[in-house]
């Protein structure tokens, strides 16, 4: 993994397609609404299928970080996720107002060698790395924003 060298705002849908945008709450029922959401917005930025089950556990990892460590259980804080497409990458955006956290900045766990050696928690990062290959963190105006851009085959790959 690594920290992208493009800018924030270097993604350019095709014209006039503007990115698919979910807004939900850390909320039970709300974050149910992912996984549909994410299968419709592919389906209509026209990604190929494996592409899209890779970032389907990118995304579900993603806003489950968010809403079990970013915001207090039950305060239904906002979590935006952001799903577009260029010529050549696919950008899955996830922004939330919680307490800064740079989650580049953490040290990756080890992968454990056993079953009995293996704890509960803590290897969402190793799973985000190995899914996708350019990840990148800002904070800006009081949210965090996790990009995680996945390259297209081909340009044909989707409309």
């Amino acid at each position: 993994m690594r920290r992208s060298a493009l800018p924030p705002d270097s993604l350019m849908s095709a014209p006039g397609a503007a990115p698919e945008i979910l807004r939900i709450t850390n909320a039970i029922a709300d974050l149910s609404r992912l996984y549909p959401w994410f299968e419709d917005a592919a389906a209509k930025l026209g990604l190929p299928k494996p592409l899209v089950q890779k970032m389907q556990v990118v995304a579900e990892e993603a806003v489950m970080n968010v809403a079990m460590h970013a915001y207090a259980p039950g305060s239904e804080d906002k979590i935006e996720v952001r799903l577009s497409a260029s010529q050549a990458i696919a950008e899955l955006v996830v922004e939330d107002c919680g307490p800064a956290f740079d989650p580049l900045a953490v040290t990756e766990q080890p992968r454990p060698a056993s079953l009995a050696e293996a704890k509960v928690g803590g290897l969402g990062l190793n799973l985000l790395k190995r899914f996708c290959p350019d990840i990148s963190y800002a904070r800006l105006n009081g949210r965090n924003q996790l990009r995680l851009r996945f390259p297209l085959e081909s340009p044909a790959a989707h409309v």
